[in-house]
């Protein structure tokens, strides 16, 4: 039978009859109607084409749509043809297509989980190679002193921590187990936000599919979300942060689809907060985006995105008190940390450090890509900003180009009063990754997208090797890995000390560095987890200032074992401490070693009958009023 259906012609102003095969072309939910003179409604002309579209979902979107005028052509009175209004009527899937996505879409989500649960298993082998490392060993004690706040980070870490550890215990295992669990929500959720803005269906299969790909093989969340730090909650929060707000910007305006969305999007940059300070330049990347683009502005009229701020300010509001009645230590840090010119470096030798810092987390050809599809969709996103919808496909890729850009920027900035390290900016991936997967054009999708996924494959492979047993011609002082390597060696030799007989006759026996990685390292790794001081005499100052210190609790008569670096610094060091007992001695030196490649010399001091200990006041007159 001859089946016929209604169009809407941008070029007469007129409703007109096709034929089926012609019924293949509908309106592009990215391009308006004209209206106004030809007295045709945007939801005439919608109406119209819902009545040609393949399924419901299809039909609820168009209807959805709230467009504005399309400019007229003063010499014409037709629609101008320098708007989309030329480009109104564009090929869409056929009846049949559309039956065979219905088996299509479930293989490529098979597809896509079998790279989750690929990189999931990856992650775990690592994590049982490489031991833990000095900063998760300090997380972790910070998971024995749960607090809304620490000296270095919000507090989501240590959470984190002692969650999987009350499961199995003070264990590598047990202080991986939550960030594990953080990094496959990461991957599914960027599998899940490109699946969504590509449409869904076959296209969004194949987006689904080239998101999993391309996590499973970046450095960045092969190796980088391994470790128990901070990013492996950050990571998790931006994600559904980032998939609620691609749902709230694809709902109607003033919807409360929209107005949920919105919500849980807020919540989670909040939970990005208790992780990470960064996590307040997604926001910051949205407000830009909807201040620049008409389509977004017109969302600051809804209470959604307001509301949102709302609700991540209250799931923010502990680390604020805590920063309070801690003289707002953890925030004078990090601002320090970022823009101090303390370490300031040459301005060029910091850009270059940072660019190619990127270059190693994602990988050349992956960053470029990247890159690329960050700038193709805030280019499309800015030539369509008078004619797109607010709920359009080019609107909300520019908003999540922003979000990605808006973090490299910052650090960028940062990086021209100090050097930056690579991962700092490392909260623009996730949303990079989800606009590179879901990029349709054939740079995205050719030759350069398969040698990228196969070089970062092979970068990966060649590490994973390298985390097992060295293979690279890198010494063990400038091989990352090794950092984490030769602690219970140090731990053991602490142990011996405690027990060594010149150490009798005093009252207790505390165990102390001079810096937070040799005390938290030691506290993790001798068998009974007892607590050590980090002196930071020389260090920088840390969370062990905030807790009681060598100097509130060594008392006349008690003993301590103490470790320094092996050289003359170290050796200043302990002398200088021996001043403040009746009796010392130099003790073992411990190499510190991966395999054969030794990186480092650490010495046990012994110091007996402790008598003139100074106060933290004199010590660490900064903090001396510190709860």
């Amino acid at each position: 039978m001859n089946r016929r259906a209604h169009h809407y012609d941008a070029q007469s102003c007129r409703a007109v009859t096709v034929t089926p095969r012609e019924s293949d072309r509908v309106l592009h939910p990215d391009t308006t109607p004209c209206y106004g003179e030809c007295g045709v409604t945007d939801r005439d002309a919608l109406a119209v084409a819902s009545s040609t579209v393949n399924t419901p979902s299809d039909r609820e979107r168009l209807l959805q749509l709230r467009l504005p005028p399309i400019p007229r052509n003063k010499q014409s009175d037709r629609c101008s043809p320098g708007g989309h209004a030329d480009n109104l009527l564009v090929p869409v899937k056929s009846q049949n297509a559309a039956t065979s996505s219905g088996t299509d879409e479930p293989v490529a989500w098979q597809r896509a989980l079998a790279w989750v649960v690929g990189a999931t298993l990856l992650r775990a082998l690592l994590g049982t190679l490489v031991p833990l490392l000095p900063d998760e060993t300090y997380y972790w004690v910070w998971s024995r002193h749960l607090d809304a706040g620490y000296f270095d980070h919000p507090p989501a870490v240590a959470w984190l921590i002692a969650m999987g550890t009350t499961l199995f215990g003070d264990t590598s295992l047990g202080v991986r187990a939550g960030p594990a669990v953080a990094a496959t929500v990461t991957h599914l959720g960027v599998v899940t936000a490109a699946w969504q803005i590509a449409g869904r269906g076959v296209e969004g299969g194949r987006a689904a599919v080239r998101a999993a790909t391309l996590v499973a093989v970046s450095p960045l969340a092969v190796f980088g979300l391994v470790m128990a730090t901070p990013d492996a909650t950050l990571f998790a929060a931006a994600m559904i942060a980032l998939v609620a707000l691609e749902r709230a910007l694809a709902a109607p305006l003033k919807s409360r689809r929209a107005l949920g969305m919105f919500t849980l999007s807020g919540a989670s940059v909040g939970v990005g907060l208790l992780s990470k300070y960064t996590a307040v330049l997604m926001p910051v990347g949205l407000l830009f985006a909807c201040i620049v683009h008409p389509a977004l502005r017109i969302r600051l009229r809804e209470i959604g995105p307001w509301w949102a701020g709302i609700v991540g300010a209250v799931v923010f509001t502990p680390v604020i008190l805590w920063n309070a009645f801690h003289q707002w230590v953890s925030f004078h840090f990090q601002w320090n940390h970022g823009f101090s010119s303390a370490a300031k470096g040459a301005l060029l030798a910091n850009e270059l450090k940072l660019a190619g810092g990127q270059l190693g987390l994602a990988t050349p050809v992956l960053f470029g890509l990247m890159a690329l599809a960050v700038g193709d969709a805030l280019r499309d996103g800015w030539r369509s900003r008078f004619v797109a919808a607010p709920t359009a496909p080019s609107t909300r890729r520019f908003a999540l180009a922003m979000v990605s850009i808006v973090p490299f920027m910052f650090f960028a900035i940062s990086a021209t009063q100090r050097p930056v390290e690579a991962n700092w900016p490392a909260l623009g991936y996730p949303a990079a990754m989800v606009l590179l997967a879901s990029d349709t054009s054939r740079r995205a999708r050719g030759p350069w997208w398969r040698g990228g996924v196969l070089f970062a494959a092979a970068v990966v492979a060649v590490f994973t090797i390298q985390a097992w047993r060295p293979v690279l011609p890198v010494s063990s002082r400038k091989d990352p890995i090794a950092r984490a390597h030769g602690w219970n060696a140090l731990a053991e030799a602490v142990a011996r000390a405690r027990k060594d007989p010149f150490l009798d006759g005093t009252v207790d026996r505390w165990i102390a560095a001079d810096r937070y990685q040799e005390a938290s390292s030691l506290w993790f790794y001798l068998p009974d987890h007892p607590t050590v001081f980090s002196l930071n005499i020389r260090g920088r100052s840390n969370q062990f200032d905030l807790w009681p210190t060598a100097f509130d609790k060594l008392r006349p008569g008690d003993g301590l074992v103490a470790v320094f670096d092996d050289n003359a610094a170290g050796d200043a060091l302990g002398r200088q401490v021996s001043t403040w007992f009746r009796e010392s001695r130099r003790d073992e030196q411990v190499m510190l070693r991966r395999a054969d490649g030794v990186f480092a010399h650490r010495r046990v001091w012994l110091y007996r009958i402790a008598t003139n200990v100074p106060t933290r006041a004199s010590m660490h007159p900064s903090l001396s009023g510190q709860p």
